[in-house]
């Protein structure tokens, strides 16, 4: 059993009200003040941090030695592992929290996943439709639309993504136990989104700079707010972090296992023993 659930099976157990809920701690409020900073950093700065790392891509065949696909797998492996690890099992404390008749976590989760592959599809669809339209010769012209498209509906996706995430951290690290956990939790959410937001801009480097600032950072900032004067009920955390979680499973599988081309297994395996072994710990020590 992993450490998050057994301390969510603890809480459970004390089965306190709504107005006694823990407040936000100190701990957790630096976490969301340094996520929410690192995610306005990285909008900024994105080209300028890619750059280095690929200036480091190692001229040997050693993948082992290339930085960023060694940040890459790193990255992956820490992904996988916290979705294995703590996001599954959590499934179950998710679903007595936010059962409410016949929705629950679990489909909340599938719909969060089918909306965020839903939007892809339309996007392809709206393309087609153009291209149909403007007949052979507007081929080309459909296709650069569709890529913008697609690429407006990737920022605005990963600016709900963050936020949602920023909105469910407080509630995750109060019931993590010890600051290793909370401190590799962070880590993992701060190299996964930024790897994201790196992504966003090698998908589409000509608007980069004019979308994706102005529209993460406004919605990140009111997600901030709510985060920080703690508005929303756990059960409507839980019922959001449901739906993130389906987009956090279609994130991880598809995109931050990346193939052996591209990637070091070596990295990669590191940074799920790392996970595993912080987790392992963390739960010995709940023991004695």
């Amino acid at each position: 059993m992993s450490m998050s659930l057994q301390v969510f099976n603890l809480f459970l157990a004390k089965s306190p009200s709504p107005a006694s809920e823990p407040s936000t701690d100190w701990l957790a409020v630096s976490s969301v003040l340094i996520l929410f900073s690192i995610l306005v950093l990285l909008t900024q700065f994105a080209p300028t941090i890619l750059e280095f790392i690929n200036r480091h891509e190692s001229k040997l065949s050693n993948k082992f030695l290339d930085l960023p696909i060694a940040l890459r797998s790193f990255s992956s492996g820490l992904a996988v592992a916290y979705v294995l690890i703590m996001l599954i099992p959590e499934y179950q404390i998710f679903n007595e929290k936010v059962a409410y008749g016949w929705i629950n976590a679990y489909k909340l989760s599938l719909f969060g996943l089918l909306a965020y592959k839903g939007i892809q599809h339309y996007c392809l669809l709206v393309a087609n439709k153009s291209s149909k339209a403007m007949g052979e010769w507007g081929f080309v012209k459909a296709r650069q639309e569709e890529k913008l498209l697609g690429f407006r509906v990737s920022t605005s996706v990963f600016a709900v993504y963050a936020s949602l995430i920023l909105l469910t951290l407080p509630y995750q690290l109060t019931y993590l136990h010890g600051p290793a956990d909370k401190i590799l939790y962070l880590l993992t959410f701060v190299m996964h989104l930024g790897f994201n937001v790196f992504g966003l801009f090698e998908e589409n480097e000509k608007h980069f700079k004019r979308l994706v600032p102005p529209v993460v950072i406004t919605v990140l900032s009111a997600s901030l707010v709510l985060t920080l004067f703690n508005v929303l009920s756990t059960a409507l955390l839980l019922g959001c972090l449901s739906v993130l979680a389906g987009i956090i499973l279609y994130n991880v599988f598809k995109n931050e296992l990346p193939s052996a081309e591209n990637s070091s297994f070596a990295w990669f395996a590191i940074g799920v023993l790392i996970f595993v072994s912080v987790d392992s710990l963390t739960v010995r020590n709940l023991v004695h």
